[in-house]
């Protein structure tokens, strides 16, 4: 196996899959709750995003991907943690799945060892701060 500082971010994925298996299911779920608290607040995000390297555009993209991957797999994940790790840890879409994580992991219910996994594997430093609520309607 590879050292930590070595693995790309699937790796990451991959191996979050393999030791916590049984939690892939809450994560699918948080992510998905993740994607859909961004796209009901979509417009008062964008109006007040600024001063990050990202682009409200380019993380409303990750988001849209990552939600539809969560929707077509996402019960697949359970079985095959190679496609969980492939659709959700490839390329920039990582971004938006390690922000979820990290949300997930600052969460007080979060399950103590996928806490623990996630600081290890992908830190415990927020990606972006998001101040809003989702829209109540």
């Amino acid at each position: 196996m590879k050292a930590l500082q070595q693995m790309f971010n699937v790796e990451k994925g991959k191996l979050l899959a393999d030791l916590l298996p049984e939690e892939l299911p809450n994560i699918t779920l948080f992510i998905e709750a993740e994607a859909q608290r961004f796209l009901n607040s979509e417009e008062q995000i964008k109006s007040q995003w600024s001063g990050t390297l990202v682009t409200s555009s380019l993380w409303y993209g990750l988001v849209r991907n990552v939600e539809k991957a969560v929707k077509k797999y996402g019960d697949k994940f359970r079985r095959n943690h190679r496609l969980f790790s492939e659709q959700l840890f490839d390329g920039y879409d990582a971004l938006f799945t390690i922000h979820c994580l990290v949300e997930c992991s600052l969460k007080e219910d979060c399950n103590y060892k996928l806490r623990l996994a996630i600081h290890l594997l992908f830190g415990a430093e927020k990606l972006i701060v998001t101040d809003f609520q989702s829209s109540q309607k």
